[in-house]
C-alpha cells in the first residue's frame, strides 16, 4: 500500500519537480526549455481529467472558480518572471524544491 501511494505521489501532483531536473540533467535541455515543457506537461494532463471529474460530479465549481483563477494569475507572473530569471537562480529553486518534496516524504514515510 504504501509503495503504490509513493508511486500515486510521484505521477500525480508534484511531478514536475521531478521532471524538470529529469529533462535538465538526463535530456540536457535548458532549464527554461525544462521548467516550460514540465507545466505544459501537467497542464495538459489536468485539463484531460477534469473533464472527467467534472463529468462525474466529482468537482465543486465554488471551489474550483476561485483555484482556475489562482493558476492563471501565477502561470501568467511565473511566465512574466521566467524570461526576467537567470538560469542559475531557476536551477537553485528547482533543486531546493526536490530536496524539500525528498524530506517531507521521508519524514512522512518514516512516521
Amino acid at each position: 500500500m504504501y509503495i503504490a501511494g509513493v508511486v500515486s505521489g510521484l505521477l500525480g501532483i508534484g511531478s514536475g519537480a521531478l521532471k524538470v531536473p529529469a529533462m535538465d540533467l538526463a535530456m540536457r535541455l535548458p532549464i527554461k526549455v525544462s521548467t516550460a515543457t514540465s507545466n505544459f506537461m501537467i497542464g495538459v494532463t489536468a485539463a484531460a481529467s477534469a473533464g472527467v471529474y467534472f463529468a462525474r460530479g466529482d468537482i465543486n465549481p465554488f471551489i474550483a472558480a476561485p483555484v482556475a483563477a489562482g493558476v492563471l494569475l501565477g502561470a501568467t507572473g511565473g511566465s512574466l518572471l521566467l524570461g526576467r530569471l537567470q538560469s542559475r537562480m531557476i536551477v537553485l529553486c528547482s533543486w531546493s524544491c526536490c530536496c524539500g518534496f525528498s524530506i517531507q516524504m521521508l519524514l512522512k514515510g518514516v512516521g
